[in-house]
């Protein structure tokens, strides 16, 4: 088995296509107060691809508005900013990796990243964390893997293959057969598209297993993983539900009540989404 080199490694993630100019925009302006956001939100609305999934989700099941959300305009209105941007990050992604599924590990994976975004969302409502960071992270929790697979599909065959040799998980097949696992390459792939500080951080203090310097942040993806392992929403071929150390189990205090919330949040709003992010 020969790894794969670290030009390897840049190939595959500078292979990706760019991120619509508008997300890029959406990022840099996440950790800045002075966001002009009536200007923002009319960029949006000129992408249409991107203002129809966006639209889309607004209406879904996700939120359960009673009226019908008809501009991004008024989306920005009823559901603040904060909740269009993270809508359009998550539509932005989707026209990049639904658009590049290759196989049924593929889909199986972006779907899984799907739902883990929507338990950290759910997640991070009941405990006071920041929502749209959370959906976000969570969306990106991942993204390594489905770089790997969209790249090199058919050395990622091996991988599979011998995680169900070892009965492993696809981590430590990653290293066994590649010489390296999905989160360094999904490290890369925010560097390369500039994400906020805030979301790198969260996700290399998931990446790393450490407890979370971050605040409760990087406990909301791992907890939110799980959850998305445990309902078994269409996910990866070793689909099995994560441990999680009792630290960060203690750090987000959750009850029974909030843990069926998130289940019955996530369940509900699964299939609207996907089908909205599955979507040409």
């Amino acid at each position: 088995m020969i790894p794969l080199t670290k030009d390897e490694i840049s190939e595959a993630v500078l292979d990706l296509p760019a991120l619509p100019h508008i997300v890029m925009e959406l990022f840099r302006a996440l950790e800045k107060e002075d966001v002009d956001a009536n200007l923002l939100s009319q960029k949006i609305s000129y992408d249409q691809a991107l203002a129809a999934k966006v639209l889309g989700l607004a209406n879904s099941s996700f939120y359960g508005m009673q009226g019908k959300v008809g501009s991004i305009a008024y989306a920005v209105a009823v559901l603040g900013f904060g909740c269009i941007r993270s809508l359009a990050t998550a539509a932005g992604l989707a026209q990049i990796f639904s658009g590049r599924a290759s196989s049924e590990l593929h889909a199986q994976l972006w779907t899984h990243a799907i739902a883990t975004a929507l338990a950290a969302r759910s997640l991070a409502k009941c405990i006071g964390e920041n929502e749209d960071q959370a959906f976000i992270a969570g969306l990106l929790h991942n993204i390594g893997r489905l770089v790997l697979i969209t790249h090199y599909p058919v050395r990622y065959q091996d991988v599979l293959s011998w995680s169900s040799a070892h009965d492993a998980e696809l981590s430590l097949a990653e290293v066994a057969v590649l010489g390296v696992d999905h989160k360094l390459v999904g490290r890369a792939v925010l560097t390369r598209w500039k994400f906020p500080a805030s979301i790198v951080a969260t996700l290399d203090t998931v990446a790393q297993g450490a407890p979370d310097l971050h605040g409760k942040a990087a406990s909301v993806i791992v907890v939110a993983d799980a959850i998305a392992h445990a309902l078994d929403l269409q996910s990866p071929p070793d689909n099995q539900v994560p441990v999680i150390p009792q630290s960060q189990w203690d750090q987000l205090g959750l009850s029974e009540a909030i843990l069926t919330e998130v289940f019955s949040s996530t369940e509900k709003s699964f299939e609207d989404v996907c089908a909205i992010l599955r979507a040409p």
